[in-house]
């Protein structure tokens, strides 16, 4: 029986985590809209991912892994428009530099990198079938979800009906309920498409992600990741869409979100003008670096950047401690207390603190081999997380 256990936001406690198909594990992240480049509030979360993918393989599981790129959006048709270029173009372009970021800070168990554009077909379609069993509705030139005919609205944000009334969704007239959300929108983002039974335009933000999944993934998978601030609306929306056109429930059995990165008090982001983008934080920071830090705070609790400094200086030393030690990971057939950590709800601050006082402990030993056995399990364990202690050693 597996020991992980991790946070379901749907259940608000911790749960084993059951694949529902072992060994194979699939799970769904949440990519950025590319309309400029990858920050710092990103990395957050896709680091957090990599991590728990990686440790997820070290368990035996085979984890399929896929990231959305939203390639279609107003803000990238601004941006494009701003830069003199094809959207479709543009998009193509800050997805290559996407997929950059990543690999620059060491992200490499994504499976599969999908934009949605080529998905639009089936966002129709996925409308299409909607409308049909009655669960949304058209609205001048708009196809609406009916929110109010989906008996578990807000359940995954644990909103009551006074709370999701203070969460309105677009403004616009004709719809039935404040909280119903776009299917499919009357505004062409790109000259001549899409087309579809209800004119020019094109999907709606939600129904991007589940012409991604259904397709790829199927009525149903194990994980479902993204940061706090999409579980309302959009992975509410999500799971309307996916349950009232498959019948399948729960739609995901594990949702697992990363909280905030904040700066100045405010969160991090492209809108707020407070990003500092990945390529930014590169020119001073290591990629090890930048995970150790991120992985040195819990990841459902708000992170600043103030910590970075000190992160640097920890890292250094434990790298300093391994080198002396001379110990390798293939050294340590276990984690000791450093996957007994990881276990309880991936608690990466907690398992960095054992690794740090192990490495501190076993650099002090005369006897160099049981050094090197008291040094392996915290060497293997930061290589699963993606932080190699003897890189350039």
């Amino acid at each position: 029986m597996c020991a992980l256990k991790l946070f379901n936001t749907m259940s608000g406690r911790k749960e084993v985590f059951r694949p529902l198909a072992p060994p194979r594990v699939s799970m769904f992240v949440c990519g950025p809209t590319v309309q400029s480049g990858m920050h710092l509030g990103h990395a957050r979360t896709y680091i957090f991912f990599d991590a728990l993918a990686r440790y997820l393989g070290r368990l035996g599981y085979d984890v399929f892994y896929l990231m959305n790129i939203t390639d279609i959006d107003e803000k990238i048709s601004q941006a494009a428009k701003a830069a003199g270029e094809d959207p479709m173009e543009y998009s193509k372009r800050m997805t290559e530099s996407l997929i950059a970021d990543m690999g620059s800070l060491n992200i490499e168990t994504v499976s599969k990198f999908e934009p949605v554009s080529p998905h639009v077909d089936e966002a129709i379609r996925e409308t299409a079938v909607l409308l049909d069993k009655g669960l949304a509705y058209q609205a001048d030139g708009w196809v609406f979800f009916d929110t109010a005919k989906f008996g578990r609205w807000g359940r995954l944000s644990h909103l009551t009906k006074n709370g999701l009334a203070l969460r309105p969704l677009e403004l616009v007239p004709a719809k039935k309920n404040l909280n119903d959300f776009a299917l499919w929108r009357p505004e062409v983002l790109v000259d001549g498409l899409w087309t579809s039974p209800w004119g020019l335009g094109s999907p709606g933000w939600h129904i991007q992600d589940t012409a991604v999944t259904i397709p790829l993934l199927g009525a149903q998978y194990d994980i479902h990741g993204g940061a706090y601030e999409l579980i309302y609306p959009h992975h509410e929306a999500e799971i309307a869409q996916a349950e009232s056109l498959t019948g399948v429930r729960p739609f995901v059995v594990h949702w697992v979100h990363t909280n905030l990165v904040k700066t100045g008090g405010e969160k991090m982001s492209k809108s707020l003008g407070n990003a500092v983008t990945v390529k930014e934080a590169m020119k001073s920071l290591s990629a090890a670096e930048i995970r150790f830090f991120f992985l040195s705070i819990h990841y459902r609790k708000e992170a600043g950047l103030s910590g970075i400094g000190a992160a640097r200086r920890r890292l250094r030393r434990m790298k300093e401690a391994a080198r002396k030690v001379g110990a390798s990971e293939r050294d340590g057939s276990t984690l000791g207390a450093f996957g007994r950590a990881l276990d309880d709800d991936f608690d990466t601050p907690k398992a960095l603190k054992w690794a740090e006082a192990t490495l501190k402990a076993a650099s002090k030993v005369g006897d160099r081999d049981r050094a090197r056995r008291m040094a392996a399990p915290a060497i293997a364990g930061m290589k699963t997380l993606g932080v190699d202690l003897l890189e350039g050693a």
